[in-house]
């Protein structure tokens, strides 16, 4: 851990060269405490524009997770030419943290654009899970990440539906798919874990009459415990989950996709979820039959 300091201070590098020590701001939010460490070469103003982004992050991911997944994150800042966000990882040894790549003249709007952060912090209320299983990491960053920015107002649900009608094809399992354990291609990885959430988030609420979703069983994880702090087996993340919302909903979706290829109608999802393409846009229908479903997950 980095000693907190207020401002740029010139300290010595390797070879007697001397160099401006990282900018650290310190943050609360969701319980949690954020701090933010920019590497050499970002103005007070981008500064600035990047302390609100991290603010608008957290808030999104409060609103999904009911608090902060972990109690301390550092935020590593590096300065990059250009504009916008160019990346993201979350680690989590010695202790969590996440490192970012800022472009120097990025706007607020390429801030207030930005996924990347969301999807990284989701990544810190899910234990480890082991590598063939990425999918259900990467997936549930993927998924989580528009319907959190939606619920806090970042985005409009129609910007949100229209890009998972867009994007959820990616997921689907093409020739000589043996099922996500089995599948470690960048489609199935990112949009067939993000296809798993979606239909577990629908059938979860469909059986608790849209009570409860995927965040309610991602919660009971976290109240046990889980987060990426720990490694947990998959199977014990999705026993707890469903624990959680008081179903089995997420281990028979498990059991039906880990080891076959068990493809998606999606156009008879989105049908029935009342998404409709429109011109490049979607019209979502209240008169669909799974409408109310739609409207819990994000509007």
């Amino acid at each position: 851990m980095l000693m907190r300091l207020g401002a740029a201070l010139a300290v010595p590098a390797v070879g007697g060269a001397v160099r401006a020590a990282p900018v650290i701001v310190e943050l609360q939010g969701g319980g949690a405490r954020l701090e933010l460490q920019f590497a050499e070469g970002f103005d007070a103003a981008l500064r600035q524009r990047a302390r609100v982004w991290v603010e608008r992050s957290v808030a999104a991911i409060v609103g999904y997770f009911g608090r902060f997944p972990v109690p301390d994150v550092e935020l590593l800042m590096q300065p990059v030419a250009g504009g916008g966000v160019r990346g993201g990882t979350a680690f989590s040894h010695p202790a969590p943290y996440v490192r970012l790549r800022l472009g120097v003249d990025t706007s607020s709007a390429q801030f207030d654009d930005d996924w990347v952060l969301v999807h990284e912090m989701v990544h810190l209320g899910v234990p480890r899970v082991p590598r063939r299983q990425s999918w259900l990491h990467e997936g549930l960053a993927t998924y989580v990440e528009g319907i959190a920015r939606t619920r806090a107002g970042q985005m409009s649900a129609a910007t949100l539906w229209h890009a998972m009608q867009r994007d959820m094809p990616q997921g689907q399992p093409q020739g000589g798919d043996e099922g996500l354990d089995h599948t470690p291609t960048w489609g199935r990885t990112y949009w067939g874990g993000a296809l798993f959430c979606l239909l577990a988030d629908v059938q979860i609420r469909r059986r608790s009459g849209a009570r409860l979703g995927l965040e309610h069983a991602l919660r009971g994880v976290l109240a046990a415990g889980g987060s990426y702090a720990v490694a947990w087996p998959l199977p014990r993340i999705l026993e707890v989950g469903d624990a959680a919302i008081g179903q089995t909903t997420l281990a028979e979706l498990y059991a039906l996709t880990k080891d076959c290829p068990a493809p998606i109608d999606l156009a008879a999802l989105w049908a029935d979820l009342g998404v409709v393409e429109r011109g490049g846009t979607v019209e979502l229908r209240g008169d669909a039959p799974l409408a109310a479903v739609r409207r819990a997950i994000a509007g």
